[in-house]
């Protein structure tokens, strides 16, 4: 069984392009176009790949295991968040070579194996860098932050704090590791 992670993309492009590819997707994820493999769920990226003139070869080439939960064309931006296998999928690498000229950024999060993930380096789209999910004293809480210092305040806030170290933070998880409370801190590495 995969461990799923939660991808958002950001398409730039040119509007004839993020029209395109927005229409496949509609079409199978409104079910007025059915997937060449009958098997295939309908928010199966795939499909829009397939649709968009993916080839065989780049079809089995490629780490296609991801499926398509939202989408909206904004402002002349593509956004698709999706639920792919284990961390950010091939789709984005076959929607470049299909259409040369898009710009896609990405930011993925997978928590079983601590996976985030962005290429958004300049924060254009994906503005965050550190990201804090907790449970105190029963309230859960999931909070993106730009800076560190942000990220601290947050902590040192819920631990009724002016200020905490990331040690004490692992030692306040290890005295409640039998309880329910937790506080994580993940800090988004780039890549390509």
């Amino acid at each position: 069984m995969a461990n799923w992670a939660s991808t958002s993309y950001c398409i730039e492009g040119s509007k004839e392009n993020l029209k395109k590819i927005f229409k496949a997707i509609d079409g199978f994820m409104t079910e007025k176009r059915k997937p060449k493999d009958e098997k295939a769920n309908k928010g199966w990226e795939g499909n829009v790949l397939e649709e968009l003139g993916a080839s065989e070869e780049q079809m089995k080439t490629y780490y296609l295991r991801g499926f398509i939960q939202t989408y909206e064309l904004d402002n002349n931006v593509l956004r698709i968040s999706a639920e792919e296998a284990w961390g950010v999928t091939d789709f984005r690498k076959v929607l470049e070579i299909l259409m040369p000229e898009l710009i896609i950024y990405y930011c993925v999060e997978e928590t079983g194996c601590e996976i985030y993930q962005t290429n958004d380096i300049n924060g254009k789209h994906f503005k965050y860098n550190f990201l804090v999910d907790c449970c105190v004293k029963g309230e859960y809480q999931y909070e993106e932050f730009e800076t560190k210092e942000q990220t601290m305040k947050f902590v040192a806030n819920l631990l009724e704090k002016e200020e905490v170290t990331e040690e004490e933070v692992e030692d306040w998880n290890d005295e409640h590791q039998n309880d329910d409370d937790y506080i994580n801190i993940h800090e988004f590495e780039y890549a390509e």
